[in-house]
């Protein structure tokens, strides 16, 4: 379907920088020596990491995001299926960078590799009910729609199951509110 060549997409003052196996060691060192450290390096380790199908065809695309050239967290997009052109979006914020708008200000370019260059027609996300924070930056993001909660849906921060909004956004509803030219393709 696609071997998509590039090192980063920028949208305005965010840049998310694509993780690949050649440059996941420095990933990791980048990441560390914050007071959340342990937890965005395990996230990384279980989130960020280029997955493939059977067919060779990348399914996780994670980035690691800066905000004016200063880290600020990961963003991935993952193919759910590619028959029904269907993805869905994560990000994970490091504390000090929290507030700043990282995670929708992410969302143009994830939303740009999804339905442009890859050809996708919904793209979902969601949170934990318990998550405010989350679900603000969710409600902040235009173009996403909440569709409903999913019961007993995602583990919580204690390892129980908990209830998840979850939200979309379809092709037209990018089409018609982004501006495609704004994104830009880094080689």
């Amino acid at each position: 379907m696609q071997s998509l060549s590039f090192s980063a997409l920028r949208c305005e003052a965010i840049t998310l920088h694509r993780i690949t196996e050649a440059n996941a060691d420095e990933v990791r060192e980048m990441w560390s020596g914050f007071p959340d450290s342990p937890y965005m390096v395990n996230e990384l380790e279980e989130s960020y990491l280029p997955e493939y199908d059977a067919e060779g065809r990348q399914t996780l695309y994670g980035f690691y995001a800066m905000l004016g050239g200063v880290l600020a967290g990961g963003s991935i997009l993952g193919i759910e299926g590619w028959s029904h052109r269907r993805g869905f979006t994560g990000a994970d914020t490091f504390m000090h960078m929290r507030g700043k708008g990282v995670a929708p200000g992410s969302k143009p370019q994830l939303f740009y590799l999804g339905f442009e260059m890859l050809g996708l027609w919904r793209i979902e996300t969601g949170c934990n009910v318990s998550n405010t924070s989350s679900k603000r930056s969710l409600d902040k993001t235009p173009g996403l729609q909440l569709e409903g909660i999913l019961r007993g849906y995602a583990l919580d921060g204690k390892g129980g199951l908990e209830d998840e909004y979850r939200y979309s956004i379809l092709r037209p509803d990018w089409e018609n509110l982004y501006d495609k030219n704004k994104v830009e393709i880094i080689a």
